[in-house]
């Protein structure tokens, strides 16, 4: 009896420690909003900003185009297949990061947005289908494999998986809807709408779930990780476990954003709305 008790109470601290509990949500009054413009784009979840302050974003044809820090358009690349771009991950604005979830395809793009490289990876003998993916900072790629529901690392000078994570045990495989995959700050961050922010270290081992459901993209400023839900812009810093809030206009319905000095980029299905952020 005294064994099962011990078992119970370690397996209670585990989750505890596994699980990040919603914090205080602290309004952020010091933020002003001013809308600027809109325009139209095709998609509010490929969407990307680089480490210089660059947006890249879907217009309506799904071309792929930059926009500077001051908001103007600089690079576009039009796809010359006709499969679907479902991510981009730009942190790097030197290797710009496209990922086809229908053709399976993985695809670097240079400052100029040019083609430099690309990989099917049914070429590569990878069973299975990606749902997601994303680059590292080592020029290797995480991808979640609804197939056999694991988290793994692609490198591809050996052309298979060096790290192999399965996600049986993390995610619930009558629920799981993987939206995103990010490595920030040496760590992994895989969305799920339905269960929330699956956080790894670099070598694919689980450490704990932020608990933001109902999350269609996340992204991070410094040490924060934001999103939007509810029209409500949330902010979480990722070391203080501290979340802070900014109310949005009640009459949208946005679905992801992203942050550029001061303004601020939020996306309905069709469109962007940018707004100039004071204090």
């Amino acid at each position: 009896m005294k064994n099962r008790l011990y078992l119970s109470a370690a397996l209670y601290l585990l989750l505890l420690v596994l699980t990040i509990p919603a914090t205080a949500q602290q309004p952020d009054s010091s933020v002003t909003l001013t809308f600027s413009h809109s325009f139209p784009i095709s998609s509010p979840a490929t969407v990307s900003i680089d480490r210089n302050g660059s947006v890249y974003l879907m217009d309506t044809g799904r071309s792929l185009f930059m926009l500077d820090s001051t908001g103007k358009p600089s690079n576009t690349f039009s796809p010359p297949s006709r499969g679907r771009i479902t991510a981009v991950e730009a942190w790097n604005p030197m290797k710009v990061f496209l990922f086809y979830e229908d053709r399976q395809e993985l695809m670097l793009l240079d400052r100029f947005m040019r083609p430099i490289a690309n990989t099917r990876l049914t070429d590569l003998g990878y069973m299975g289908n990606v749902q997601a993916a994303t680059l590292t900072s080592d020029d290797s790629f995480w991808l979640f494999n609804e197939s056999d529901f694991t988290l793994s690392k692609l490198d591809l000078r050996y052309q298979k998986p060096i790290i192999e994570t399965p996600l049986d045990l993390i995610l619930d495989k009558a629920r799981f809807d993987v939206r995103f995959i990010r490595e920030y700050q040496n760590m992994v961050y895989l969305l799920d709408y339905n269960g929330g922010v699956y956080v790894f270290d670099n070598l694919g081992n689980y450490k704990k779930k932020l608990p933001f459901t109902g999350v269609s993209y996340i992204a991070f400023k410094g040490n924060e990780l934001y999103f939007v839900k509810d029209n409500t812009l949330h902010f979480f810093d990722l070391y203080k476990l501290q979340e802070r809030v900014l109310p949005l206009p009640a009459d949208k319905n946005y679905l992801s954003t992203l942050i550029s000095d001061d303004t601020l980029y939020l996306f309905t299905k069709e469109q962007a709305d940018v707004y100039r952020m004071s204090r």
